[in-house]
């Protein structure tokens, strides 16, 4: 009849390490908080599912056999590692470990997003924690295709095997020269626009275009850029006007006007694939970005 070696347990390796270390009963029961005839019991059950002796007992001291020797060396091993693999595990069931890559427009850098993530690398220092600058084109595209967590986006694009998980508003401007004077969007319709390349974030322009048009115009499109900073510049040097969310102002706040449009603002989403809230590490993220945005009134998105 072969060994019942299914029936060991890790609580038997302990109890035989623990014997083994201090090679008597009564200090080994002590150490493991328990009574000495448990432990004996365990002992000899242990023995008896290898079918060798581990103790050699006499009256007067307690020592290994060979076997117990080479178990020794192998039950510390195993109970090492299979701390480690509890460990492991524990810290990705909390999101305490694990990864998580967030991938975001470069404006909205400009917003309370580098708090998020200062927040979170500080409670989460295990975590790989990755940041991936992209057009908004793009950003949702990597969700999809699973190279990204968590993606920051302007505007509503509907994704079946998207969802969003939290959501809120930002302002709208008009992004004007120095000395021009202007009231309501309306107000730009004579004026040149400077504006990105629709490719870049389609959601975001074409919801430029629509809030104008709402207003009686097209926007003439006259000289395109594609980063804010340089749209910003090129509205200072005078080559036409443009619409923005109110924080890329804080690229160069003196650079031109940025003049609040009343009642137009635009939707700021965090997204991610449909089911991706099972990562933990996603889950603590959120909770951050969550309360850090909560002055700008996130409303969790179901």
């Amino acid at each position: 009849m072969g060994m019942d070696t299914t029936a060991i347990e890790l609580s038997h390796l302990r109890y035989f390490v623990a014997l083994a270390e201090e090679l008597h009963f009564g200090r080994a029961a002590a150490r493991l908080h328990m009574a000495q005839p448990p432990l004996t019991r365990q002992i000899k059950l242990l023995e008896a599912r290898l079918q060798c002796g581990l103790f050699e007992r006499t009256s007067r001291s307690t020592g290994l056999t060979y076997a117990g020797e080479q178990l020794l060396v192998r039950a510390r091993g195993l109970l090492a590692e299979a701390e480690s693999a509890f460990q492991m595990i524990g810290g990705l069931g909390r999101g305490d470990t694990g990864h998580l890559t967030v991938a975001t427009a470069p404006s909205l850098m400009l917003t309370e997003l580098p708090r998020v993530i200062r927040a979170f690398r500080k409670k989460y220092p295990a975590v790989d924690f990755r940041l991936s600058e992209m057009a908004s084109s793009v950003i949702l595209q990597a969700v999809r295709a699973g190279s990204a967590d968590l993606g920051f986006v302007r505007g509503m694009d509907k994704y079946r095997d998207i969802e969003t998980h939290l959501q809120w508003k930002e302002q709208m401007v008009a992004i004007v020269p120095h000395g021009l004077t202007v009231t309501g969007i309306a107000g730009l319709r004579a004026e040149p626009f400077v504006f990105f390349p629709r490719h870049l974030g389609p959601s975001f322009y074409d919801e430029v275009i629509r809030r104008c048009r709402r207003a009686g115009f097209t926007p003439q499109v006259t000289q395109e850029a594609r980063q804010w900073s340089s749209i910003i510049g090129l509205v200072s040097a005078g080559m036409g006007v443009s619409i923005g969310p109110l924080s890329v102002a804080k690229l160069n706040s003196k650079a031109a006007q940025f003049i609040p449009l009343a009642g137009i603002e635009t939707t700021v989403r965090i997204a991610g694939s449909t089911g991706s809230k099972s990562n933990p590490a996603l889950r603590n993220f959120l909770t951050l970005a969550r309360k850090q945005f909560s002055l700008q009134s996130v409303q969790h998105a179901d």
